[in-house]
């Protein structure tokens, strides 16, 4: 039998079954419920400072968690260890990874009209989770890398739903969770997200009136919703599949207000600063686009609009770096980390680019960066850079070896070994 059928065969007959939440139907299980709860704790923080870190705002965190807590609980997986946070990507987005753990970003909280458009877009969130899609999409790329590999380790595995699957899923990115989604998986989402709002008391028109917003948003600015149009695709047709389900629902839940004060409140200080959040996405997309000079004037902007949001700082570090403003962007480096202190990103910044002119200060920045979101390779690396600047050696070396170790197959780790060579050491 060839290697790679037997290996399908062998997976296929150690895998369990589970049934799921929603259709009561009996699925492939490669991961199983302990370790969807320990893959989606485990990425959760890495996947909120890839999103420029929590809103440091008590009333939107409460609005966001309430909302959050009131559809996950009348779904069909109440008891899990959800937790829902707003974000400060200033793009339009929300997601969800395994186990409940949910993010909306900052561009989208400010664009919703009422809390029960925010149950909507919760509501289709959890919707993925108590589907299963992304463990779904799981299953589905596992087996078509064991397709395309004879790994050892893979064929080694003894308990294939334990570790090892893990780590096979770490051959596959973890973008794979945050999949491009069928259009049933959306329609279901979709149709779960009203259920759960209706059943949570929630007025339906708030899904109506979401998508209203989202179709209008794509097109006057579009950059602003690539990445939800990525994941979750919004069309005309949703739009009017969800007004399709209005129509079903009894006269009196149709008729039900819609709750708009509490979320207007809460998203006040958000929705004043929002104009310099729009600048900054503009930089930010067009400094992807190396168009650095027209991302400059837009971050500039933004900070000049809002001079006590951090991450702007940062990212406008950024961008004077990327066109050789060397001091000033230290200068606002350092802004952002003190104004941003628990951002990663922040305080990586601020760190790489004090290096050379402080190598203390850049430790110390270092050192939150790594508190914040341990075990990533750039840390390390720069920390390694710090200490020969000081001339540290023996800790660059240590420094080095754990940059190798992090990541001993990239970028990072190339420049690693290299500089161990150079220092004399392996």
């Amino acid at each position: 039998m060839e290697v790679r059928v037997w290996l399908a065969v062998v997976l296929l007959g150690v895998a369990g079954c589970a049934t799921n939440p929603v259709t009561g139907k009996a699925e492939l299980d490669l991961l199983g419920e302990e370790q969807e709860l320990a893959l989606g704790a485990q990425l959760y923080q890495p996947f909120i400072q890839d999103s420029l870190g929590p809103i440091e705002d008590e009333p939107v965190a409460k609005l966001v968690e309430k909302v959050g807590r009131q559809v996950a609980g009348v779904s069909h997986r109440p008891r899990l260890p959800y937790q829902f946070t707003a974000v400060n990507d200033p793009a339009v987005n929300a997601f969800a990874l395994p186990g409940g753990k949910i993010c909306i970003t900052r561009g989208l909280l400010v664009r919703l009209e009422s809390e029960d458009g925010l149950a909507a877009v919760l509501g289709h969130e959890v919707g993925h989770v108590t589907a299963r899609h992304a463990v779904a999409a799981y299953n589905r790329q596992v087996l078509a890398t064991l397709f395309l590999t004879t790994s050892a380790a893979v064929l080694e595995a003894k308990e294939v739903k334990g570790r090892e699957l893990i780590w096979v899923g770490g051959l596959i990115g973890t973008q794979m969770l945050l999949a491009h989604y069928s259009r049933d998986q959306e329609r279901q989402s979709d149709t779960l997200g009203l259920q759960y709002a209706v059943a949570a008391g929630f007025s339906p028109r708030g899904m109506v009136e979401t998508q209203r917003i989202l179709l209008a948003l794509g097109k006057e600015k579009p950059t602003f919703v690539e990445r939800l149009f990525a994941s979750h695709p919004h069309s005309a047709e949703r739009l009017a599949t969800a007004e399709l389900l209005l129509a079903q629902l009894p006269p009196e839940v149709q008729e039900r207000p819609l709750r708009k004060e509490g979320l207007l409140q809460a998203t006040a200080s958000l929705r004043q600063v929002q104009p310099a959040w729009d600048e900054a996405q503009e930089g930010r997309v067009l400094l992807k686009q190396n168009r650095k000079g027209q991302a400059l004037a837009h971050l500039a902007k933004a900070r000049d609009l809002a001079p006590k949001e951090g991450v702007i700082r940062t990212l406008l570090a950024l961008a004077l770096w990327e066109n050789k403003k060397e001091n000033e962007a230290r200068e606002e480096a350092f802004a952002g980390a003190k104004l941003a202190p628990r951002v990663f990103l922040s305080r990586l910044i601020a760190g790489m680019m004090s290096v050379a002119t402080d190598a203390a200060a850049s430790l110390g920045e270092l050192a939150a960066a790594e508190e914040i979101l341990p075990g990533t390779a750039p840390v390390p690396f720069f920390q390694g850079q710090a200490f020969e600047h000081l001339g540290q050696r023996q800790r660059a070396v240590e420094a080095y070896r754990e940059v190798l170790r992090r990541d001993p197959k990239g970028e990072l780790g190339k420049a690693a070994a290299s500089r161990l060579q150079a220092l004399g050491s392996r």
